[in-house]
């Protein structure tokens, strides 16, 4: 897929979903492998707003750097 206006959805998509399944993997891989913690461990503070009735935050790590990489060379592959 070209990177356009009309792709812009898609293109988010991707680094979402490849941001959440690099968190998940990197979730795996430190339960198979403990020493390997250090992917885990956040990078920033959690970012984000907290309301009474819900809450929202986002913390980066280094797997879920990997994944939103890995979703936009898969969204340039496709």
């Amino acid at each position: 897929m070209t990177f356009s206006r009309d792709h812009i959805g898609y293109f988010l998509g991707f680094v979402i979903l490849g941001g959440i399944l690099g968190i998940a993997i990197g979730s795996f891989i430190v339960k198979l492998a403990p020493s390997l913690a250090v992917i885990n461990a956040p990078l920033t503070r959690p970012i984000g707003f907290d309301l009474n009735l819900i809450s929202f935050y986002i913390r980066f790590n280094i797997s879920a750097i990997v994944g939103m990489i890995a979703g936009v060379l898969l969204f340039k592959w496709i």
